[in-house]
């Protein structure tokens, strides 16, 4: 290894130039093989899962009380080209299903947010819940909405 001088856009800069075989900046090659340091390849293999595993995180998390519940009904389905109701097979008008919102109240803010008759039924006003989930677009009439998807949730307090 030995340093000389290059000429670059009018300007002399240091630049070393490394033979085969030699080591720069104090690693050698062999520091750069996943057994370095003492690790086995299990090792190395299960930290490139875990610096993965980060980079790629898609992962929320929120502590929030139940503060609000709303259902909204469904309205009549009417036919465009008609304007009549839509009738189903015994003649009765068809509705659209009804939609549920709920306002999470949490250490900074809130949201409220459309969610499944199941999560509306099985959250209670004014309790406390750990909500897990992830980032995702949702429909919200008709619009996509970058908005949190709760895939569990536990009563906490």
């Amino acid at each position: 290894m030995k340093l000389v001088e290059k000429e670059i856009n009018g300007k002399k800069i240091p630049v070393t130039v490394v033979e085969s075989g030699e080591s720069a900046n104090n690693v050698e090659i062999k520091d750069m093989s996943p057994n370095a340091g003492g690790f086995s390849m299990e090792d190395f293999n299960r930290m490139m899962a875990l610096h993965n595993q980060r980079v790629n995180a898609n992962e929320v998390t929120l502590s929030a009380e139940i503060t609000a519940k709303e259902v909204i009904k469904g309205k009549e389905r009417i036919d465009k080209e008609s304007r009549l109701p839509v009738l189903d097979s015994e003649g009765f008008p068809t509705f659209y299903p009804n939609r549920y919102k709920i306002t999470f109240t949490f250490k900074g803010g809130t949201l409220t947010q459309t969610v499944g008759e199941e999560m509306y039924q099985s959250l209670e006003m004014g309790a406390t819940y750990m909500l897990k989930g992830a980032l995702g677009f949702v429909k919200d009439f008709g619009q996509e909405v970058l908005s949190p998807i709760w895939k569990s949730w536990e009563k906490v307090a």
